[in-house]
């Protein structure tokens, strides 16, 4: 954790990756079955559907499960292609699509936005692109796995509240980038749970090794009263993307920053950075919520990437 704290430059991946495959089985299981067969096919032509959506796949494994494991991976899929060594990393590695930074201003004015260039400039920018071109019959095969990939992500990354926002203020003037430069005890008052407020909300679906675990968690949520599509039926009648995120900024907002009163330390510029004397602990109170919070976004992001699929190959 302390290494994250430490990057220099804003590290957003999401969903570590048991949460992406919680929001990805969640949706397997609402998919029809002409959708199950639709994104199957697609995701088979992956340029590395062997190596890596089929990764350590358990030998015997019945095609209908091989397929659901693939849909899993593929969740994962736009991480794993951040890695300098791997061989699609120039070409499909995109910092930028991994969030949007709507401004949360406590105090202070925000800084006014330079001009990027040509897009996907955020998250919401690029799921539109990807779905969009997702829906095109006629588009290459390996361009439309690798689209089916970023949507599955986008989705579960849009969730998260914290890929939503950065946080203005006379502590951030610049931005915390989304709780990257924000440090935090996440079990005071161990100094070693030290952690940035980014990683800590990544985290909060789990860190699972096990396929069997994100399997569970993924049932568990999709079982639960609490976090059913009955509980959700107004939020799964809103399909704009911007809206979305607007969710999970003001989600961000509440439960994150607690309203800008979130006690919290200046993470050190660069690697070599000394860390704060003094780190604030999260308050009594706020895990327990933050751990509420994150399963309503797993599921509600399950639902919602059902819904989609359905809608574009279901009918």
């Amino acid at each position: 954790m302390l290494a994250f704290a430490l990057l220099p430059a804003r590290c957003s991946w999401g969903w570590i990756d048991s949460g992406h495959k919680v929001v990805a089985l969640i949706a397997w299981e609402d998919l029809t079955p002409k959708t199950r067969a639709a994104v199957t096919q697609i995701l088979k032509g992956h340029p590395l559907y062997q190596k890596d959506l089929q990764d350590n796949l358990p030998e015997g494994t019945k095609p209908e499960d091989a397929a659901r494991y693939a849909f899993a991976y593929a969740a994962t899929w736009p991480d794993k292609v951040r890695g300098q060594n791997h061989p699609m990393h120039a070409a499909y590695n995109h910092p930028q699509w991994h969030y949007i930074d709507i401004p949360f201003d406590d105090g202070v004015e925000t800084p006014p936005q330079k001009d990027q260039g040509e897009g996907p400039h955020n998250a919401v920018e690029a799921l539109t692109q990807c779905s969009a071109e997702l829906k095109n019959p006629q588009a290459a095969a390996d361009k439309r796995a690798i689209d089916l990939c970023w949507v599955i992500h986008l989705v579960g990354d849009i969730h998260q509240p914290l890929h939503t926002v950065s946080l203005y203020s006379k502590q951030y003037p610049k931005g915390d980038q989304g709780g990257n430069a924000e440090l935090v005890l996440r079990d005071p008052p161990y100094p070693d749970s030290m952690a940035n407020l980014h990683l800590v909300w990544d985290s909060l679906p789990g860190d699972y090794k096990s396929e069997f675990i994100d399997q569970y968690i993924a049932q568990g949520v999709h079982s639960d009263p609490q976090f059913s599509r009955a509980k959700m039926k107004s939020l799964l009648g809103t399909t704009d993307f911007m809206a979305w995120a607007k969710e999970s900024n003001a989600l961000a907002v509440e439960d994150a920053y607690l309203n800008g009163h979130l006690d919290t330390a200046v993470a050190p510029k660069g690697r070599s950075g000394a860390a704060p004397d003094k780190i604030p602990g999260l308050p009594p109170g706020y895990m327990a919520k933050a751990e509420l919070v994150a399963m309503h976004q797993v599921g509600l992001a399950g639902y919602r990437l059902a819904d989609m699929l359905n809608e574009m190959f279901g009918k």
